[in-house]
């Protein structure tokens, strides 16, 4: 919606920002003028704290016989004209920063594009309850657009966004001959290189992980007992938990855990482990075994829980290097 209403033909900001007894106006760059209160501001922005504290002493220092006539024109003085400041943002962006200021239901933004001069109002001014605002919305945009969003938190020194990015961005294919997006153009190619080495170390620690069964509790999993189900003798035997016995795991299972290897590599994450389709194609071949067919669907529903706690422990334990 546009901030905008029209009064004899001239542009005016919505409510709450045309009321009259505000102390001081904000000038966007479209010449529309935000009626505002000082008192707001000064504890939304460290900056505006700062320009109306500085106002203030300059009054006070001020010759005895112009103290009336300076102090008349700052900010806090109720009975005088309100003070105009202009500012180089456009009222747009002007409109959504104050929105979440005031005590007032904070715009909606549909798309990041829109989001992002709002952002750079608020980093520009300090905001700090505006940034955290925008970070939350940010992070569901991160669910669709991790890297653009990862670009966007490294520009503002957003750390917390910026590695909650870096995790979504481990759910997605990453093609580095794919598209180009302009936030990209706005971080160096050192941050860059660090979400890029963020998913490489968490690849390579689930690689690690696939290449053998150490970390499965030892149980009687049926892919490990059974002795009527197939065996390749290239497949390795594997050491499970904290036994010390070697164990051949069959065909079937063998297979699956090939497959979700090359998955994490492509995804390293749980998220990798949810396509149902993984865990139903070795099922259909384990009912064939009358041995494995009443228990194949509850052991490799287990698998997949502990699985993915692994996998979610050990990448949780990779660190994105912020410079």
């Amino acid at each position: 919606m546009s901030s905008l209403q029209r009064q004899n033909g001239q542009p005016q900001a919505r409510a709450p920002f045309n009321h009259s007894t505000a102390d001081l106006i904000l000038r966007a760059s479209d010449d529309v003028a935000f009626y505002v209160r000082t008192g707001i501001l000064a504890e939304s922005s460290p900056v505006f704290y700062d320009m109306f504290a500085l106002s203030t002493k300059v009054s006070v220092a001020a010759d005895p016989s112009e103290a009336k006539a300076a102090s008349d024109t700052t900010p806090s003085s109720p009975a005088s004209s309100p003070t105009v400041l202009e500012v180089p943002e456009n009222s747009d962006t002007l409109d959504a920063l104050l929105r979440i200021c005031y005590p007032i239901p904070n715009p909606t933004f549909h798309e990041s594009n829109a989001l992002k001069p709002v952002l750079a109002a608020a980093h520009k001014y300090q905001m700090e309850i505006v940034l955290a605002t925008l970070g939350t919305r940010l992070t569901e945009f991160a669910q669709d657009m991790p890297l653009r969003v990862y670009a966007i938190a490294i520009r503002y020194d957003m750390d917390t966004l910026a590695r909650s990015a870096a995790c979504l961005f481990l759910r997605h294919h990453w093609d580095p001959a794919g598209g180009r997006f302009a936030e990209l153009d706005d971080i160096s190619g050192s941050a860059y290189h660090c979400l890029l080495a963020y998913r490489r170390k968490c690849a390579d620690t689930l690689a690690n992980m696939c290449s053998g069964l150490g970390w499965l509790p030892d149980s009687r999993w049926t892919f490990m007992q059974c002795d009527d189900c197939k065996r390749e003798p290239l497949t390795p035997s594997f050491q499970l938990g904290d036994s010390d016995v070697k164990k051949k795991p069959v065909n079937w299972f063998w297979q699956y855990y090939q497959r979700i290897a090359i998955r994490l590599q492509d995804t390293p994450c749980e998220e990798a482990l949810d396509d149902v389709l993984l865990v139903t194609q070795p099922v259909r071949v384990a009912v064939n075994c009358g041995t494995c067919r009443s228990t194949s669907f509850e052991h490799m529903l287990r698998f997949v829980l502990e699985m993915k706690r692994e996998v979610n422990r050990r990448v949780s334990e990779v660190a994105l290097e912020i410079l």
